[in-house]
């Protein structure tokens, strides 16, 4: 049976009949010995004289497994799950190349479920401790419960990581469950892994990764200093039963013109011209934590200068930096839960470079 991390890419009949003539014959026992030691000599036979001088074996070495496109760490934002029971996790991961072909990697993450939470916008919405002191208005910024300063993550997992016959690391956590991605190291600094399959039930996934510490951080000013951050979201809300429950949208332009905030807000950035409220908080201090709510003027019980008691979107961030230290990009969990209705509880994840 062949293994699920396995599974064979698509080709054509023509593509396969030409893989089928031109595959390698496994090789039996004594040719493996002579590709290894020289020719054998058949059975019965008198061996031939031998050197004087003292024949070391020659032993294979135990080959590393490689780190995802060189890089040690990783940040990761993963969707999966089913109709009203989506979940979204963020996570740090570290992986450590071992022998013999296969590694350790360890998680810390934080993770929310449409089918586990309670209450409503206050008690799922909470504070970040940052405002938009000097801006437009003196707004709280919120995210996700669970995320907040000096909430540490809410569990880590240690798995084994091993790469396939296509090139993509498959990474197996405890109790069997499997997550394969697909890496690439586009020009510059950082590489980047996406999710090709996996046992838990996983819909997408991003990740961004570097040799960079997770104790070194962004700033505001590296933020808006990258200029205009792209990228696309997919979201799921509560009761859409559609064929197509999760929607994939793009960002463009997320920093763009935000105003910086002063005083106890100096990490914010902020703005209101574009018929939505967003604040953008860059704690600039040890570790990868960012902050992003936004909110549609007028929805959600929006009817002064700042978010409105619904909260609009709350959106958990994890800075990607690249080797150098530099401001690579976002991973991001968005986790607004309010009320059990249309549309509301969104979950989703996202990727901004």
């Amino acid at each position: 049976m062949r293994r699920d991390d396995d599974a064979p890419p698509p080709r054509s009949r023509r593509n396969a009949r030409r893989s089928r003539r031109g595959r390698a014959v496994p090789l039996t026992l004594t040719a493996l010995a002579a590709a290894v030691l020289g020719p054998v000599a058949p059975a019965g036979a008198q061996p031939a004289a031998r050197p004087r001088a003292a024949v070391h074996p020659v032993v294979a070495a135990a080959q590393p497994a490689p780190l995802p496109g060189g890089r040690p760490r990783f940040v990761v934002s993963m969707l999966g799950g089913g109709f009203d029971a989506y979940w979204v996790r963020l996570a740090e991961y570290t992986f450590t190349a071992g022998s013999g072909g296969t590694g350790t990697v360890r998680q810390a993450y934080w993770m929310w479920h449409q089918a586990h939470f309670t209450g409503d916008a206050r008690r799922n919405k909470v504070s970040t401790g940052f405002t938009t002191a000097g801006c437009r208005a003196r707004c709280a910024v919120r995210t996700p419960r669970g995320f907040q300063p000096g909430a540490g993550p809410m569990g880590t997992l240690v798995g084994r990581y091993h790469v396939d016959r296509y090139g993509r690391f498959v990474v197996e956590w405890p109790g069997r469950r499997v997550e394969a991605w697909s890496v690439r190291t586009p020009a510059g600094a950082v590489a980047r892994m996406t999710l090709h399959h996996t046992t838990l039930g996983g819909i997408a996934g991003d990740a961004l990764g570097s040799t960079a510490s997770f104790a070194a951080g962004a700033t505001r000013d590296d933020v808006v200093a990258a200029g205009p951050l792209t990228g696309v979201q997919r979201v799921a809300t509560w009761g859409d039963a559609s064929p197509s429950p999760v929607v994939a949208s793009r960002w463009n332009d997320v920093v763009g013109p935000l105003q910086r905030c002063r005083g106890a807000g100096a990490a914010c950035l902020f703005r209101t011209d574009t018929g939505w409220r967003t604040a953008l908080v860059v704690p600039g201090g040890p570790g990868r934590r960012a902050f992003w709510e936004h909110q549609l003027q007028g929805s959600d019980g929006d009817t002064g200068a700042c978010f409105g008691p619904g909260g609009g979107h709350t959106v958990a961030l994890l800075e990607a930096l690249d080797d150098h230290g530099r401001f690579a990009g976002f991973v991001g969990a968005e986790a607004s839960f309010n009320g059990r209705s249309r549309h509301n509880a969104v979950i989703g994840e996202l990727l901004l470079t």
